[in-house]
């Protein structure tokens, strides 16, 4: 029998992920099943079954593959800029970068947003979105943290929240994407996120504003309202 080499089991590893992420993105966590994965890459049931365990075990697999693909390749780029704010919009669009590719690969931004609709009823989920988070928010951190000790931002910003805030922004430029389906134009995405960019670099020329208090009052939704009334004359 012929030995398997690392870099086949490497090949066969990329090629289940690939078909994987088209399958989850199109049919979601729980619709999808290891037969479309057979399908999709052509590969038998054994083959998916020598690398992955079940379905669960792929799902996380290919979210954290992709996060550290992802992460490893935004650490390469981001020296090319000469400055924070050049490296920021290399990290703009880089993320947009990926959003084309994962979109021309088939199922990739929607495998995400199916992750994040599995993240309150599955804990591995969560607990990979978080690393994701946690990955992307430490990049935006150094990077904040080196405009502060190079006079390009101001020193009284939240670095963790502006960090975490901004990556959720990108998230959300995923989520438009989705909804604009065909009608998408990625320099609409570049104009939204280098708006955010310029106030924030606007800021380093500016004192801290006064404390804004975010109000809170309970809201609750008219079916919500009707549906309690309900139950409560049935009972």
């Amino acid at each position: 029998m012929p030995r398997i080499t690392q870099q086949h089991e490497q090949q066969v590893r990329q090629r289940i992920a690939a078909a994987a992420l088209r399958v989850f993105g199109e049919h979601g966590f729980h619709r999808a099943t290891i037969q479309d994965v057979v399908r999709e890459s052509g590969l038998s049931v054994g083959a998916i079954y020598t690398y992955y365990k079940s379905k669960d075990e792929l799902f996380l697999s290919i979210c954290d593959m992709t996060v550290e693909e992802t992460v490893t390749a935004l650490a390469a780029r981001l020296p090319a800029g000469s400055t924070v704010a050049g490296k920021l919009a290399l990290a703009i669009g880089f993320f947009l970068d990926t959003v084309d590719a994962f979109s021309a690969i088939g199922g990739g931004t929607s495998f995400l947003v199916h992750a994040w609709a599995e993240a309150e009823s599955e804990p591995p989920v969560r607990e990979m979105l978080v690393r994701r988070r946690e990955q992307i928010v430490t990049v935006g951190r150094m990077l904040l943290q080196e405009g502060i000790a190079r006079g390009e931002l101001p020193e009284w910003i939240d670095v963790d929240a502006v960090a975490t805030a901004y990556s959720a922004l990108l998230d959300g430029l995923t989520l438009i994407a989705l909804e604009e389906g065909p009608g998408y134009r990625r320099s609409e995405s570049e104009r939204r996120a280098v708006s955010v960019l310029e106030l924030l670099l606007a800021a380093a020329k500016t004192s801290r504003p006064a404390p804004v208090d975010i109000p809170s009052q309970p809201f609750v939704p008219a079916w919500a309202v009707v549906t309690a009334d309900v139950d409560r004359k049935a009972s």
